[in-house]
């Protein structure tokens, strides 16, 4: 912006006038000769190109001036978004390339403050065309002479020119903005040149139009500033570093006064107006702390702004976040991490959603900002879920006819992993517990229950399942086997949340929300009362404290569902806690990789997963008392150990809930009327394991025991890589084949085979009998 003149660039006080007009009365004057010796001097050389330049754009001018501005530069600038939470509260405030801006239209403004502007900047603004010659005039006489004081001649709309094409110094860059002033005045209105100029003028710290200078020095919108205000807010841009006012409050306060003096002088206020004005002492606010809040979460927002998938209103972006159930979430989640520091635990993730809306309430993409992994987005990462996805095998189960209380095999078998190595998983304590009902394993988190789940799901349907509920890159079923239900592929914490959300909505899926409102729900991956009994499951805090000793519901404020997982190798520990309206996922563990000492998803991540739903339940004032009945569901009191219809010899009996019409069917098997518990023979190596009182197994009815018979045990044998073959399996009792069906490394592949290199462990299944296992190597002959 030119200058009015001044070295100081604050209105000189009558004192400094007088002053300078005594020095300047001491001088020698100069005599006409020497003026124009002088102007001559000085002038002509850049006078008489100016005018020769003048002359050609003259004679050019009908083919020049479409070409010198285009309306769109001009246009409505981006302005600065704020992003707020749910209730206002700001969460970050965003500078389009780096400027701090509000535009505002003029005619939302009160007259007296394009006045103010218009009295220091260009009082003739609507009299002339672009140009101001008399004071274009004025400042080339001043600029001749000696001892010069320059005086500004850019109008209002050659600085707005210079604000939108910038301000380059060269011998025609003058000319060409007069050019370019007197085609804008043909292109736009008087007001669209006003308002361009207000929404675009600097007022220093990146700030940049009156409205946001409204907002940053009175912290109010600029269709409210009195006419002290706007005159304050005038006065700064000639020289922002100077005249910001909570700087130099002083020198703002002077050049305000001169603002007002135009003004009056220009007739835009009285003297009443002006005086009044004068007196009142603005109220300058003070300022304010850029607001950085929940950043991977504003991230994400802003990402979906670009995209168009959200909106903002009036320069403002709101969001589903509760900003105070965020920073209870982040603090809670960061304590538990420096808690857990001396044992590898370097940072966490959390996320709370409410599975009605799909509304994300609380988004901590990394704990500790400075530790590592801190500026990324933690809640995006794949991670192994370890146990985590036990609870959507069990939900396949009952809805395959299983049941809480159907009976699992708690038993370790020897496994082959994706990476073919031979394994035998094992509980997390190291318990084989033989067998178990569906809910105490599943509320006890026991891998050898879940493996056996697996298996008479079918680790196919599993993964498409899983798929279903948004898991991404997820491989073939064959890569994992069975021992998908203990967390084989790696999953994002985000996905997580989903499909628990999905599985607490009684199996409709909803997207997950940025901002305030309700997502259409999906289509239904799961049969409601499956999922109602699996989350019933999840809720039982008495199966819990079986397994885990004391509860959490004192943490969650009420009973809750609860799912943990520890992923192999002691890498990651998670907990998800869930109620009807919150989802909680937790993830702690070192984002570079590395295993943590023995941390395991129950004793860290539960814990702060719990407190976190107590203060999400606080929060929201959402009831959280014992659920209702499931509906499609029945309850029936069964044996606690076969899960049957309880016998004389079966003890206390416990209710369970069944889908309507799965009700026990048998009176329990396991125990004779004289309390003695007689097992199927396929627990006899187990119960030669552990041993228990007054516990045997039957004996098979004059039966040979199951075994496989072709291949067998030990087999080493050879196949043309080119052309895998696909075997028939063989199963026997002593002499006499018998059907069955067939486990390969864990996975179902009924009477045959497609063969593969490697080393195999084959089971036969016959009449609910399993076969002991058999080893085979299998491999390639070489290419002819």
């Amino acid at each position: 912006m030119d200058p009015v003149a001044p070295v100081d660039p604050v209105a000189e006080t009558g004192e400094a006038v007088s002053a300078r007009a005594a020095k300047t009365a001491s001088q020698r004057p100069l005599g006409l000769r020497s003026l124009g010796l002088r102007a001559l001097r000085l002038g002509w050389r850049p006078a008489r190109a100016a005018a020769v330049f003048t002359v050609l754009a003259l004679l050019a001018w009908p083919f020049v001036r479409p070409h010198l501005v285009d309306r769109a530069d001009f246009a409505r600038t981006r302005d600065s978004l704020q992003v707020v939470d749910r209730e206002g509260r700001a969460l970050r405030l965003t500078r389009p390339e780096g400027e701090d801006r509000r535009w505002v239209e003029l005619d939302t403004l009160p007259p007296h403050v394009a006045q103010a502007f218009l009295a220091i900047e260009d009082a003739r603004f609507h009299e002339h065309s672009g140009v101001d010659l008399p004071s274009l005039a004025r400042a080339l006489l001043t600029w001749a002479l000696p001892n010069r004081r320059l005086s500004g001649a850019s109008t209002i709309t050659q600085q707005t020119v210079k604000l939108v094409h910038g301000r380059p110094h060269g011998l025609w860059d003058k000319p060409l903005e007069i050019l370019r002033a007197l085609a804008l005045e043909e292109e736009l209105s008087k007001e669209a040149i006003l308002e361009s100029y207000l929404n675009r003028v600097p007022f220093g710290d990146r700030i940049v139009g009156v409205g946001r200078a409204s907002e940053a020095y009175f912290g109010k919108p600029a269709r409210e500033l009195t006419v002290s205000e706007a005159a304050l807010l005038a006065g700064i841009p000639q020289a922002p570093s100077a005249t910001e006012p909570r700087r130099h409050r002083e020198r703002a306060m002077r050049r305000r006064a001169t603002v007002l003096a135009r003004m009056r002088a220009n007739g835009f206020i009285d003297q009443r107006t002006h005086d009044a004005a004068l007196r009142t002492e603005p109220a300058i606010v003070d300022a304010p702390v850029r607001p950085w809040f929940a950043p991977r979460f504003v991230d994400r927002v802003l990402d979906a702004h670009r995209r168009g998938a959200v909106r903002a209103e009036g320069g403002t972006l709101g969001t589903s976040l509760d900003l105070a159930l965020q920073e209870e979430t982040r603090s809670a989640l960061g304590d538990t991490v420096r808690r857990f520091q001396a044992r590898g635990v370097t940072n966490g993730a959390a996320l709370v959603l409410d599975p009605r809306s799909g509304e994300v309430l609380a988004y901590v993409g990394a704990a500790l900002s400075d530790g590592p992994g801190g500026a990324l987005d933690l809640l995006r990462a794949p991670r192994q879920p370890g146990s985590s996805l036990k609870p959507f095998v069990y939900e396949l189960l009952f809805e395959r006819g299983g049941s809480p209380a159907t009976v699992l095999d708690d038993i370790a078998r020897p496994m082959v992993g994706g990476d073919g190595a031979v394994f035998e998983a094992e509980d997390y304590d190291g318990r084989e517990r033989g067998p178990v009902r569906a809910r105490m394993a599943l509320a006890s988190s026991l891998n050898l229950a879940a493996i056996d789940a697996a298996r008479r799901v079918g680790p196919e349907r599993v993964v498409e399942r899983l798929s279903a509920l948004g898991f991404r890159g997820l491989g073939p079923a064959r890569e994992y086997g069975a021992a998908i239900a203990l967390g084989g592929p790696d999953v994002r914490p985000v996905d997580l949340a989903g499909a628990y959300a999905t599985l607490v909505r009684g199996g409709s899926p909803v997207a997950l929300r940025f901002t305030k409102g309700h997502g259409e729900p999906g289509a239904p991956v799961m049969d409601p009362t499956a999922a109602a009994l699996t989350v019933d499951v999840l809720r039982d805090g008495r199966a819990r404290a079986e397994a885990f000793g004391a509860d959490l519901e004192d943490l969650a404020a009420g009973p809750f569902a609860l799912k943990t997982g520890t992923s192999s190798g002691w890498h990651d520990a998670w907990a998800t806690a869930a109620d009807e309206a919150h989802v909680v996922v937790v993830w702690l563990g070192d984002p570079r990789g590395q295993a943590l000492d023995q941390v395991a998803g129950f004793e860290a991540a539960a814990p702060v997963a719990a407190r976190i739903l107590g203060a999400a339940r606080t929060r929201s004032g959402d009831a959280h008392g014992e659920p209702g009945a499931i509906a499609g569901s029945v309850t029936e009191w069964v044996c606690p150990l076969s899960g049957a219809r309880p016998g004389p010899g079966c003890g206390a009996p416990v209710p369970e809930h069944f889908a309507a019409g799965h009700g026990p069917a048998s009176v329990c098997p396991f125990h004779d009327a004289s309390g003695q518990t007689h097992l199927p023979p396929r627990y006899g190596p187990w119960l030669a394991r552990v041993g228990r009182a007054g516990t045997d197994v039957r004996a098979p009815e004059s039966r040979a025991p199951l075994r496989v018979a072709f291949p067998r045990d030990g087999d080493e044998l050879l196949v043309e890589a080119h052309a895998p073959p696909r075997w028939t399996l063989r199963a026997r009792r002593g002499d006499h084949g018998v059907p069955a069906t067939f486990e390969v490394d864990g996975r179902p592949v009924g009477a045959s085979w497609q063969v593969s290199p490697g080393e195999h462990l084959l089971v036969a299944l016959a009449d609910g009998e399993r076969s002991p296992p058999v080893r085979v190597r299998v491999e390639s002959l070489p290419s002819p």
